[in-house]
């Protein structure tokens, strides 16, 4: 009896344990529908409202009169395709890291000698942030998308204007728009960049990496952030000047840690190599005959070269003065010659064929040590016909102010500088012909195996062993991109 009780008391208990563990589960399902059921509005909510954000996206991004607003809509809408035409910086709070950084960047464009005007400043402000991601904001889908594409474009525009130039004389923005072949492309760089760990430093990598650019970015960061903030007064005309000729340098467009630099006004030429820096003193044009600005590849060296006069010194200098004296070609070691090539001897009867049409002679100057190009010339493609070589003149280069070529760039020891591109071009065993063809002033082509990249720019400002160095503006170039850069 007893074990049959105990049997009765253990299957209570058994079938007990049971209805607690049944009721456990309903409960625990029933809790799960509920959860399901209160949740499913709120996920409805949030996908139907991506929806249509994504839905406006498309429609503005085909509306004529948005895409006239942008500054790069071809760009803009590139961008978009690689996201699926997905909003990029309406996510949520927060996920709204890129979003925030992107402003941040924006708040220091004038630390990069850009102006914030040109990156929407009218729809990108802060309280329109932080009404995008309240949940009680009033903004409109419209609205929202308005600011996604501004703020897009105006990412866009920096990484464009930071690595092309804003005024970029070459490159104009419907071109840069539309996509230049081997060249950066805004929309693939943002598409990744956005994904970095730091937005901004990303972006910030598009600069020019020449060392001018760098010392003079670093002066203005310093100058607008830093000293700002600690009350120091910047005039606004040095800052004005460092802007433009920080704009020109992005203008050039090498990444080249091995380059010839030449700066016009302050007569100037810098080799630069990973190691170290070399400075020459250099002749450039005068105001009449600029020298122009380029960017090129010396690609050999000739020693005792012939120089073939430009036309218009042959035209308007050299052919008055031959009239005056028969003797003047030979004399200074100059032959006249038609475009066969045919020599033409100088005479009253040749001199007056010549000035009736002047266009189809020309007359080139033979190697020696009155020849205007020296002992070496280092050779560069060009539309302009320059050169960057030696002179017999060298009396120029102890005057402080040496504008005085017809545009051609003379350069101070040549021969030292010809002998260091060959050893730093791995032609070391050469240097002895090297010497040799140029105190003979043997004619002698000597290749590079390596072309060198040469800068040709006009800078106002430098940096000078860390501090700001003027140059006077010599052909009045600093005006007109001020007027545009800062209307």
């Amino acid at each position: 009896m007893k074990v049959q009780n105990r049997a009765l008391t253990t299957q209570k208990k058994d079938d007990t344990k049971t209805i607690l563990i049944i009721g456990i589960v309903i409960l625990f399902l029933q809790l799960a529908f509920h959860l399901t059921v209160s949740a499913r509005p709120i996920e409805e909510s949030s996908i139907q409202r991506k929806d249509s954000l994504n839905y406006q996206l498309g429609i503005q991004l085909n509306n004529p009169q948005m895409l006239k607003r942008l500054n790069f809509p071809n760009t803009v809408k590139r961008f978009y395709e690689k996201s699926n035409f997905e909003t990029n910086w309406l996510t949520s709070e927060e996920n709204s890291g890129p979003t925030v950084m992107a402003m941040l960047l924006l708040d220091c464009v004038k630390q990069y000698g850009l102006q914030l005007r040109d990156y929407h400043p009218e729809i990108l402000t802060y309280e329109k942030l932080h009404n995008l991601f309240s949940v009680n904001s009033q903004i409109s889908t419209a609205q929202k998308i308005e600011f996604e594409l501004m703020l897009s474009d105006a990412m866009v525009s920096m990484i464009n204007n930071l690595h092309y130039g804003a005024f970029n004389p070459t490159l104009n923005r419907f071109s840069i728009d539309n996509g230049i072949k081997g060249g950066l492309y805004a929309d693939v760089f943002l598409h990744t960049a956005i994904k970095s760990p730091n937005l901004r430093e990303t972006i910030l990598t598009v600069q020019p990496n020449i060392d001018q650019y760098k010392q003079l970015q670093a002066y203005m960061k310093l100058i607008m952030g830093q000293y700002a903030c600690d009350s120091y007064e910047t005039p606004e005309q040095e800052i004005r000047t460092i802007a433009i000729n920080m704009e020109r340098l992005r203008w050039i467009g090498i990444e080249n840690s091995s380059y010839l630099f030449v700066n016009i006004p302050s007569f100037k030429l810098t080799y630069y190599t990973n190691d170290k820096t070399l400075e020459y003193k250099i002749v450039v044009g005068k105001a009449s005959t600029p020298t122009p600005t380029l960017v090129s590849t010396i690609g050999y060296l000739e020693t005792a070269p012939d120089w073939k006069i430009p036309s218009k010194i042959f035209i308007n200098e050299m052919l008055p003065k031959a009239q005056k004296d028969l003797a003047y070609f030979e004399n200074n070691h100059m032959a006249v010659y038609d475009q066969k090539e045919h020599f033409v001897p100088i005479n009253v009867q040749t001199l007056a064929q010549i000035k009736q049409n002047p266009k189809i002679y020309h007359a080139r100057q033979t190697a020696g040590c009155d020849n205007a190009l020296g002992k070496v010339v280092f050779r560069f493609a060009n539309p302009h016909d320059i050169y960057l070589h030696d002179t017999p003149e060298q009396q120029y280069f102890s005057q402080s102010k040496r504008a005085f070529s017809h545009g051609c760039i003379r350069v101070s020891n040549a021969e030292q500088l010809a002998q260091i591109l060959m050893e730093n071009d791995g032609q070391g065993n050469r240097i002895a012909d090297l010497k040799k063809s140029m105190a003979n002033y043997n004619k002698q082509r000597f290749a590079l195996k390596k072309p060198l990249p040469i800068i040709i720019t006009y800078l106002t400002i430098t940096v000078e062993d860390g501090l700001l160095a003027k140059h006077a503006d010599i052909y009045l170039k600093d005006k007109s991109l001020e007027n545009k850069m800062f209307k």
